[in-house]
C-alpha cells in the first residue's frame, strides 16, 4: 500500500508543479494522493456509523424527555385538583400544602422544558444536519470528480507513451519508457485538473472534520451549560421549598396525632357496640393479615372466586397457535375443556399454580403449574384483569381453607381414610427421609413410583417430565386414595434396593446440602439412564405373567428398572392372543392387587394396546366388571373411543354385559365429568404394627411364643428352605402367626442343612378339635430367594384365596407323613414352608373354576391323598363374648358341619361370639337364619 500524503506536502508539490512543470516531481506523488483519498473515505465511513448511533440515542433521550414532561404535567394537574378538593372540604392547611407542591413542580417543569429544548437544538439538530447534509454527499457523489480526473490522467498518459514508442520504432529505435519531463507540457491540463479535484476534496473533508469535531463539541458545551442552569434552577427552587417543608412537618405531626385520637375513640365505640350486640370480637379488617399472602398476587375481590368463560390458550406444540377453550374456575381448581368433546378436560389445582400477568401484552397472563406453563389470551385488558383476579381470589381461598381449617365442615370418610393412608406411608421403611438425598421428613410424592422426596429434588423430578415422575404434595394437594396405591406398597427402601443396588459409592449420592447441579446429575442417572439399577436375569418379558399372578410389585419394578418393554404381548394369554401384562393384571385384579394394575397403567405405556380381537385393557375391565381398574385407566386418560373388531367401545361392552358401575364411570368420562382424583376400594391394611419389622423384631417373632391371628397369611414366592425344628426350637401350637414373615436374613444365618421343600397341600383353615400336644410343630416360616437379597423387612398385603375349608372331629396327627416311611422333623419343616405358600394353595379350580393365581389353562397340581392330610388346629370351647362387629368375607367357605356357616366372598357377617382366636360365631347381615361358626382367617374386620 502506497504511503499517504499530508495536506502540507500536497500543497508544496502542487505549487512546485505550477512554477516548473518540466522539473516537478508531482507525477510521482499522484499514487500517494489516491491512497490518501481512499483512507479518508474509509475513516469518514466509520465516523458516519458512530454518528448515526449517537443521533439515535439523542433522539430516544429527547423522546423520553417529552414523556417526562407530559407525566409531570399530569402530576401537577392531579396535585392542583387535590388542592381544590381539600379547599371545598374546608381543609385550608392541606389545600395550601398541595398547592405549594404543585407550584414547586411547575417551576421544575419549566427547567426541564429548557433542558430538553437545549438537547434538541444543540445535539439532535446538529447531528441531523451533518448526517443528512455534508456526510451524505461525501458518501458517493462528491468523490466522483476526483475519480474521473484520475482516470483521465491515466488514459492520456498511456496514449502519449504509446505514440512515443511507435515514433521510435519508425526510426529503428526501441524505447522502453518515457520520462515525465518530456511529456510534462502535454499532460499539464490533466495534471492541473487532478490537482484541482484533489484540492476540492481535501477542502470538503476539512469542513466535515470541523463540523463533526469542533462544532459538535461546542454544541455539547452549550448543552452542558443548559444542564448546569437546569440543576442551578432546581437547587434554587428546592431551597425556596425547604423553608416551607420545615414549617409544614410539625403541622402534619399535630394533624396526625389528632386523627389518631379520633381513630382511637371510634375503635372504642365500635367495641362497645359489638359488646352490646353480643358479637364476637374480630380484628379490624383493615389491620387483618390475609393467610399466606406474603408472595402471592392479590386479586380484586369484587370479581369473586368463580368464573366461567372462554379464553385463548397457546398450544404447547411446535406451531404455538392460539386455541379457543372453555375455562371454569371453581373451588380452587381451573378446568380447561378440550377441543374434542370426547376428551376429558384438564383440571389444575390452583394451590400448586402461580398466576403471572404478562408485562408485554396486557391481555395475556401465564399460569405456571407443576409440569408446564399455560399462556392465556383474554378479549381485552379488563377481561384479563377479571380472570387474573378470580384465579388469585380462588387460590387465596383454597390456601386459607387448607391452612386455617376454619370452614367447620365435616370431612368425609374418604378424607379420613386418605389421612390414615398418608400416615402409614410416612412410617414405611425409608420414608422418613428423601429417596434421593436423604433429607428428613420429605413431603412430596412421586405418584407413579411410590416414593417420597424433598422439595428440592421434586423440582428436578418435574423437569424430567410426568412420563417419568408425577409429583404431588402430601400436604398441599388434596390426594385421592388412587394416588397412594404405589406409595403404600413400594416405599423408599424397597425402591432404592433396586434402583440404587449398583451404586458404586455413596459419595455419588447427593445429601441435604448438595447443590442443584449435583442433585440433577444423580437423579437423571438414576431415573432416566437407570445407571445404578440392579440387574437380574429373572426380569425378562417371558416371566412377567408369573409376576402378575404372584402380585409381586418388586419384580415388576425390577423389570421396569431394566427397561423391559411392559407393553409387549405375553406368550401365554389368559383369554385372547395379543394380551399384554396389563390385560392380564386387569383379569386377575381384586381388592389386593390394584397396585399392580396402577403401576402398569402409569409406567407401561400400554393403555391403547389391543388384543387380536381388538380389545383394550378398558374393554377387559368392562367385560369382567372391574370398576376399580376402570377408575385407574380413566385417571390415566385412557382412550374411551377405541373400538374392537366387532365395533364396540368399552362403553358398549359395559352396557351389553350390564355392568352399571363401569358404565357410569365411562359416561362421566364421555361427558368430561370424570374426576381424576378418584378413590378406589382397596385392602389398605392400616394400623398393623407388624407390617414392617426389623431383624430384631423378626428374631423375637421366631421365639417360642407366637400370637394368634384374625386374618390370613400373606406371602409372595414359593419357599426355598426352612430351618429344622432343632435349629429354631419347638413352639406350642397356639394359632396361626400374625404375619407371614420374610426372614431371608435369618434363614441365611442358621447353620443347618435344609433339604428342598417337597410339594405338600396347603394348610386349611384352623380345625375345631382338641388341643394338640405342645412342643410338636415348628413355626411356620416363608422365605424367598428374591427377598433374601432385597429388603430386610419388606412385606406385601395378603393375597386373596378362595378355598373350601375342611375340619374333622379327629385329633390332628402329630406329623404329616411324607411317605409310608417315618418322616423326619426337618422334612416336616420343609413341608410346612411349602404348605404356607399361597401360590401353592388350591383355589376354585378344585371345584371347576379358574383360580386367581393360575391361568385358565393351568392344570391343578394337587390331587390324590394329599388332600386328606391337612394341618389342623384345635377348637377351644370357652366362649369369649364380643361386641357386635361387622366383618367382610375375603374367600368362599363351605361348611362341613351343621353348626358351621357357609358364605361367599364379599358377604358381610355380624360377629356375635368368639370361640377362640381362630373360630368366631355370627350370622350373615340381613339373613339371620344363616348363622354358625366360621374361621376368623377368612374374613376382614371392617373399621367402623
Amino acid at each position: 500500500m502506497a504511503a499517504l500524503i499530508s495536506v502540507c506536502d500536497f500543497v508544496r508539490q502542487a505549487q512546485e508543479d505550477l512554477s516548473s512543470p518540466t522539473t516537478s516531481s508531482f507525477a510521482s506523488h499522484m499514487g500517494r494522493c489516491k491512497a490518501t483519498a481512499n483512507s479518508l473515505e474509509e475513516a469518514l465511513d466509520a465516523d458516519r456509523a458512530v454518528l448515526q448511533k449517537m443521533r439515535k440515542a439523542a433522539k430516544a433521550e429527547h423522546s423520553c424527555g417529552q414523556d417526562l414532561i407530559s407525566h409531570l404535567e399530569a402530576h401537577i394537574a392531579a396535585q392542583e385538583k387535590f388542592s381544590a378538593n381539600y379547599q371545598l372540604e374546608g381543609e385550608e392547611q392541606l389545600a395550601s400544602a398541595f398547592s405549594t407542591f404543585a407550584a414547586f413542580s411547575r417551576e421544575l417543569l419549566t427547567a426541564v422544558r429548557s433542558l430538553w429544548q437545549s438537547l434538541y437544538h444543540n445535539i439532535n439538530f446538529s447531528l441531523e444536519s451533518l448526517l443528512k447534509g455534508d456526510m451524505k454527499e461525501l458518501k458517493g457523489e462528491f468523490k466522483k470528480p476526483f475519480e474521473k480526473a484520475c482516470k483521465d490522467y491515466e488514459s492520456k498518459l498511456a496514449k502519449i507513451e504509446k505514440e512515443k514508442r511507435e515514433l521510435a520504432k519508425q526510426h529503428g529505435m526501441v524505447r522502453s519508457e518515457v520520462s515525465r519531463g518530456e511529456i510534462a507540457e502535454e499532460m499539464e491540463t490533466e495534471r492541473r485538473t487532478f490537482q484541482l479535484n484533489m484540492c476540492e476534496y481535501l477542502i470538503k473533508v476539512n469542513e466535515i472534520k470541523t463540523k463533526k469535531g469542533i462544532d459538535l463539541l461546542q454544541n455539547h458545551i452549550k448543552h452542558c451549560s443548559s444542564q448546569f442552569n437546569f440543576f442551578q434552577e432546581c437547587l434554587n427552587t428546592t431551597a425556596n421549598l425547604k423553608k416551607f417543608t420545615e414549617k409544614l412537618i410539625p403541622e402534619l405531626q399535630s394533624m396526625k396525632i389528632r386523627q389518631d385520637e379520633e381513630k382511637k375513640q371510634l375503635c372504642l365505640l365500635r367495641d362497645q357496640l359489638k359488646t352490646a350486640l353480643q358479637l364476637e370480637h374480630k380484628e379490624d379488617p383493615g389491620n387483618k393479615q390475609a393467610g399466606y399472602n406474603m408472595h402471592q398476587l392479590q386479586g380484586n375481590k369484587q370479581y369473586g372466586m368463580e368464573k366461567t368463560g372462554t379464553l385463548f390458550k397457546k398450544s404447547d406444540g411446535l406451531r404455538k397457535v392460539w386455541q379457543k377453550r372453555k375455562c371454569t374456575i371453581s373451588n380452587g381448581y381451573l378446568t380447561i375443556s378440550h377441543g374434542m368433546l370426547n376428551r376429558p378436560p384438564a383440571k389444575l389445582n390452583l394451590l400448586t399454580c402461580q398466576v403471572k400477568p404478562n408485562m408485554d401484552d396486557k391481555k395475556c397472563f401465564d399460569l405456571v403449574s407443576h409440569n408446564r406453563t399455560y399462556r392465556f389470551l383474554a378479549e381485552d385488558e379488563q377481561d384479563c384483569a377479571a380472570w387474573v383476579s378470580v384465579l388469585s381470589n380462588s387460590k387465596e381461598e383454597a390456601l386459607n381453607v387448607a391452612f386455617s381449617k376454619v370452614q367447620g365442615r365435616g370431612e368425609s370418610s374418604w378424607e379420613e381414610l386418605t389421612r390414615a393412608i398418608i400416615k402409614e406411608v410416612r412410617g414405611m421403611p425409608g420414608n422418613r427421609e428423601c429417596c434421593d438425598c436423604s433429607a428428613p421428613d420429605p413431603t412430596w410424592l412421586s405418584v407413579n413410583l411410590g416414593i417420597l422426596i424433598c422439595i428440592e429434588c421434586s423440582g428436578i423430578h418435574r423437569e424430567m417430565g410426568v412420563h417419568l415422575s408425577r409429583i404431588q404434595s402430601l400436604s398441599l394437594d388434596k390426594l385421592a386414595t388412587s394416588e397412594l396405591l404405589l406409595a403404600r406398597n413400594i416405599s423408599n427402601s424397597g425402591f432404592n434396593n433396586i434402583m440404587e443396588a449398583n451404586l458404586p459409592s455413596f459419595s455419588l449420592k447427593p445429601t441435604v446440602h448438595s447443590d442443584m447441579a449435583f442433585r440433577k446429575h444423580f437423579i437423571i442417572s438414576k431415573y432416566v439412564e437407570k445407571k445404578y439399577a440392579k440387574r437380574s436375569a429373572a426380569a425378562q418379558c417371558s416371566g412377567l405373567p408369573e409376576v402378575i399372578k404372584d402380585k409381586d410389585i418388586f419384580s415388576l419394578l425390577q423389570a421396569y428398572a431394566e427397561n423391559v418393554d411392559l407393553s409387549e404381548p405375553v406368550l401365554a394369554p389368559l383369554q385372547e392372543p395379543g394380551e399384554t401384562i396389563l390385560h392380564m393384571a386387569v383379569l386377575l385384579s381384586d381388592r389386593t392387587s390394584l397396585h399392580i394394575v396402577d403401576f402398569l397403567v402409569q409406567n407401561s405405556r400400554s393403555l391403547a394396546k389391543q388384543t387380536a380381537e381388538g380389545n383394550t385393557p378398558l374393554h377387559y375391565c368392562c367385560s369382567h366388571n372391574k370398576p376399580e381398574c376402570v377408575k385407574l385407566l380413566l385417571k390415566a386418560k385412557a382412550n374411551i373411543a377405541i373400538t374392537n373388531k366387532v365395533g364396540e367401545t368399552a362403553l358398549d361392552v359395559a352396557r351389553r354385559m350390564r355392568h352399571p358401575l363401569c358404565e357410569e364411570l365411562l359416561l362421566q368420562a364421555q361427558s368430561s365429568k370424570f374426576n381424576p382424583h378418584v378413590h378406589v376400594e382397596y385392602e389398605w391394611w392400616l394400623g398393623q404394627d407388624d407390617m414392617y419389622e426389623s431383624d430384631e423384631d423378626l428374631d423375637e417373632k421366631l421365639g417360642p411364643v407366637m400370637r394368634g391371628s384374625a386374618h390370613p397369611q400373606s406371602c409372595y414366592h414359593p419357599p426355598a428352605a426352612a430351618p429344622s425344628p432343632e435349629a429354631t426350637g419347638s413352639v406350642p401350637w397356639g394359632g396361626w402367626p400374625d404375619t407371614c414373615l420374610l426372614p431371608g436374613a435369618h434363614l441365611h444365618g442358621l447353620d443347618v442343612d435344609v433339604p428342598p421343600a417337597p410339594s405338600y397341600p396347603p394348610p386349611f383353615p384352623p380345625q375345631r378339635a382338641k388341643p394338640a400336644p405342645q412342643g410338636t410343630y415348628p413355626p411356620f416360616l416363608t422365605s424367598s430367594s428374591n427377598f433374601a437379597e432385597n429388603t430386610r423387612s419388606r412385606r406385601s398385603p395378603p393375597l386373596p384365596l378362595s378355598m373350601k375349608h375342611k375340619r374333622t372331629s379327629s385329633e390332628p396327627p402329630p406329623w404329616v407323613p411324607l411317605s409310608p416311611e417315618q418322616p423326619s422333623p426337618t422334612s416336616l419343616a420343609s413341608g410346612a414352608l411349602k404348605a404356607m405358600d399361597p401360590l401353592c394353595m388350591p383355589g376354585p379350580s378344585e371345584v371347576g373354576q379358574p383360580g386367581p393365581h393360575r391361568s385358565l389353562q393351568e392344570p391343578n397340581p394337587y390331587s390324590g391323598h394329599a388332600r386328606d392330610v391337612p394341618f389342623l388346629l384345635p377348637r377351644r370351647r370357652s366362649l369369649n363374648r364380643l361386641l357386635l362387629h361387622r366383618v367382610r368375607a375375603l374367600y368362599d367357605c363351605d361348611a362341613d358341619r351343621e353348626d358351621e356357616l357357609t358364605f361367599r366372598t364379599g358377604e358381610i357377617i355380624v360377629v356375635s361370639e368368639k370361640e377362640d382366636s381362630n373360630w368366631w360365631k355370627g350370622w350373615i347381615e340381613g339373613q339371620p337364619h344363616r348363622q354358625g361358626v366360621f374361621p376368623a382367617s377368612f374374613v376382614h374386620v371392617l373399621n367402623e
